[in-house]
């Protein structure tokens, strides 16, 4: 196996290289539990969201590294991109995708485990909040076999270690993963998996496509990486794993099981709620020697950058503009969860809003309030987007309402048919039109002549 393949640490000498500014080395020692995340949450409320390496962990000799998703810069050069590009490029990678390369060994080897060797419980898998139930695994990438063929699919699923060989993980019904359990346990059988805590960024962000099941998620990451992933055969697996990953574990989650997991404090910045969750029983560890270990730190702007930001964004973008030839951006800001969406257009008529609107809640589930604006506004500025919906909205005539429309369970607003906020995922979605009318004479906004905009620097007066 090659030594420049594409890793995790690869990323990361190529944020501390293109992007200084955005890496930061704590070498001062912290606790395990709680501690990380009250400073990188707190780092957050100053405005800052660089990618943190954690270099003394009480209780390990392994660094903890988390934020890679923090900011649409650093995802960005996960895709080698611009930010300002990163919808486009992500789109133009998935257009392309690159079949994987099985290898016959690679570092992730280095250290194999099986059977009473295994323990999770060896692994600095933290508490992040409070109340949650246990330490949970939140940036494992889950990998299982499609039903047909030796493709794969992978998301990324919460997962509560709960012994040595045993964890619980919450995998939505309604997500490929969840589809593929179903099959599974229709035929009362147990359904592989492999977790990898640990590689490139485009790993991640490739599990979390919308493309159709049965897609080769392998191949997308190959797109999105540039290059083949590299490939090992797994010691109890029938499909290959992640040869350049840090940290892989195999097993498989057994049919029909059910046991307590959760409080887990989710993106919505709420815990979610205790449920009965399947059982992933692990047959096997695989992991580098000086293995670094990635960490999400859950209810923070990673935590909604990694699954908004660019698939989730992207893909509505691509579905939008395939209808409304006028869109010219949308944006999921990461304060609205993943359930606010902003939308741009240029306005050639009255109505172009309205209909934008409709296509846009109909295009994702998730979605329960979405803004449309002229393309004079900028959608990454929430400033603007909320002064457009000052000036340019009266609510009887530009917001309607859809009541009992499907979102997410994990809402904590959501309700079903007879309950009010009982997290059965039915929301009353909202469209609010902040576009100027058309054939009117609408007052203009203000501005400074262009040139001199481009001019002046304030750096330039200041006196250093």
């Amino acid at each position: 196996m090659g030594d420049d393949a594409k890793d995790l640490r690869s990323y990361l000498t190529l944020v501390q290289e293109q992007a200084p500014e955005l890496w930061l080395k704590v070498e001062r020692g912290v606790e395990l539990h709680y501690e990380m995340t009250a400073f990188v949450k707190k780092l957050g409320v100053r405005g800052r969201d660089p990618v943190v390496c954690f270099e003394r962990v009480v209780g390990t000799e392994h660094p903890v590294v988390c934020n890679l998703f923090a900011s649409r810069k650093a995802i960005a050069l996960g895709l080698e991109c611009q930010a300002e590009e990163m919808n486009e490029g992500y789109l133009s990678r998935l257009r392309n995708p690159v079949a994987p390369h099985i290898v016959k060994e690679g570092p992730v080897k280095e250290v194999v485990q099986r059977g009473d060797e295994v323990d999770l419980t060896s692994l600095p898998v933290p508490r992040h909040h409070g109340e949650d139930a246990g330490p949970y695994i939140s940036a494992g990438v889950c990998i299982v076999k499609n039903t047909e063929g030796q493709s794969v699919n992978m998301g990324m699923y919460r997962f509560m270690v709960s012994g040595s060989n045993e964890g619980g993980m919450f995998i939505n019904p309604i997500h490929h993963g969840g589809e593929l359990l179903r099959q599974s346990e229709k035929r009362n059988e147990p359904l592989e998996m492999a977790i990898v805590v640990g590689h490139h960024p485009a790993l991640a962000i490739a599990s979390q496509n919308n493309e159709p099941l049965g897609t080769d998620d392998y191949a997308l990451a190959g797109g999105l990486l540039g290059e083949p992933l590299l490939l090992v055969p797994a010691e109890t697996l029938s499909f290959p794993v992640p040869a350049a990953a840090e940290i892989v574990i195999e097993g498989e989650i057994l049919p029909g099981v059910r046991k307590d997991e959760a409080p887990f404090g989710e993106y919505t910045m709420n815990y979610g709620m205790k449920r009965k969750s399947p059982v992933f029983r692990v047959k096997a560890i695989t992991h580098r020697r000086d293995y670094l270990f990635h960490d999400i730190i859950p209810s923070s702007r990673e935590h909604l950058g990694l699954w908004i930001v660019p698939s989730k964004e992207a893909n509505l973008y691509k579905k939008i503009k395939a209808v409304f030839p006028t869109v010219k951006e949308v944006c999921l800001p990461l304060n609205g969860s993943g359930y606010h969406a902003y939308v741009s257009i240029e306005k050639v008529r009255d109505g172009d809003g309205k209909n934008v609107l409709l296509t846009l809640l109909g295009s994702e589930y998730m979605l329960k309030h979405a803004v449309v604006v002229d393309d004079d506004i900028d959608i990454h500025n929430d400033d603007e987007v909320l002064w457009a919906i000052s000036t340019r909205v009266q609510a009887d005539q530009d917001v309607f309402i859809v009541p009992r429309a499907r979102s997410s369970v994990l809402d904590p607003s959501s309700y079903g048919l007879e309950s009010l906020f009982s997290g059965e995922g039915m929301v009353t979605k909202m469209g609010i039109d902040a576009t100027r009318p058309v054939g009117i004479d609408f007052p203009k906004r203000v501005n400074v002549p262009q040139e001199v905009w481009d001019r002046i620097d304030p750096d330039d007066f200041l006196s250093l």
